[in-house]
């Protein structure tokens, strides 16, 4: 069953939110719709009930892990910055996950072919694991980011662990890889001494291709973002997403999720 805001039923007791329906990307509608079925799409409803602030009963098994549900309301109370269209939280990810996630990041990383940086995949570890599952990868966290960007494709999701040393030097100010719909980053330092140390935020000085990195003297910088506890950014992939990793001046372990949504 559904109820409003103000607790008052609207669909009957046999409604099942937790079940998806299927709705046209064309037209947006659930039924007398005359597209074919190549058209349609997965669509959740329990999700834009709760974010109209109703409630929702199961009548199955069906449980929102409270995790899910943590970083749902923290994508909804978010607000989408003017300036490159992105969304930034404080303490997206539930305080008890992610201390887990802490305690939990691998003692050995693997190398890749970037000079400083280490990689883990999200699976090193079933802590890891929960924080892919249940919240990067889950299909109400997707509806919400999609919600918010107004946007309406489906995405598949690809995430790992980055850990970065003052060895890494690629800090070009770029737009993520054109496969990159939506790319997304989450803060996990270990203590409070890398703060000045976060992603920054840049505008092109003059007319760029997004398909071509610049260097920071042909741009301005807009914004950077303390490298803090569970600090997480969400961005679409625009001319307005342009951005770089800090100069790392000094030895670190910058520690740090990175991800993105592909469009299915």
């Amino acid at each position: 069953m559904a109820r409003d805001i103000n607790g008052i039923p609207f669909h009957p007791s046999e409604y099942n939110p937790d079940f998806p329906r299927l709705k046209c990307k064309q037209c947006g509608l659930m039924n007398s719709c005359s597209h074919g079925q190549m058209d349609m799409e997965p669509w959740y409803p329990r999700l834009p009930i709760l974010l109209e602030g109703g409630m929702v009963e199961s009548i199955d098994d069906f449980t929102l892990s409270e995790y899910t549900e943590w970083s749902l309301q923290a994508i909804v109370d978010s607000e989408i910055n003017k300036s490159n269209g992105m969304i930034v939280m404080q303490n997206f990810i539930h305080p008890v996950l992610y201390t887990r996630c802490i305690d939990h990041w691998p003692t050995e990383m693997d190398t890749i072919d970037v000079e400083g940086r280490y990689q883990k995949d999200m699976f090193c570890n079933t802590v890891f694991a929960t924080l892919f599952q249940k919240i990067f990868d889950d299909e109400y966290i997707k509806c919400a980011i999609a919600d918010k960007f107004g946007l309406q494709e489906e995405y598949k999701t690809d995430c790992w662990l980055w850990q970065d040393t003052e060895k890494f030097t690629v800090n070009d100010v770029h737009v993520d890889y054109k496969d990159f719909d939506i790319t997304f980053g989450l803060y996990m330092p270990q203590d409070n001494s890398l703060t000045d140390y976060g992603t920054q935020f840049w505008s092109p000085d003059c007319e760029a291709d997004i398909e071509v990195s610049l260097v920071r003297e042909d741009c301005t910088l807009i914004k950077q973002l303390p490298f803090q506890h569970n600090v997480c950014y969400i961005m679409p992939r625009s001319k307005y997403s342009w951005h770089s990793s800090p100069i790392l001046d000094k030895p670190m372990k910058r520690n740090h999720v990175y991800g993105y949504y592909k469009t299915v």
